[in-house]
């Protein structure tokens, strides 16, 4: 009986302990909470830039074939049909 009361102060005392927690603690998680947020954001700005850049370079050839194909079409104005 006595250790089922000590082991039901302990769980109380643990409990309200858990739940203290000093303001200046809150604020360094908040702080960390955020850079974790900036950082998130800045990794999906990167990714999305690493996408448009890769799709630049298949566009845009460095061979002149490439640049040939790439250009319109010449239209033929005279007798050559």
């Amino acid at each position: 009986m006595m250790m089922e009361k000590a082991q039901e102060g302990q769980q109380q005392g643990a409990a309200a302990s858990a739940l203290v927690v000093h303001s200046q603690v809150r604020r360094i998680k908040q702080e960390e909470d955020e850079k974790v947020k900036v950082h998130e954001t800045y990794q999906h700005h990167v990714s999305e830039m690493r996408l448009v850049l890769r799709d630049l370079g298949r566009q845009r050839s460095r061979s002149p074939l490439g640049r040939v194909v790439a250009r319109p079409a010449a239209i033929s104005i005279g007798g050559d049909s």
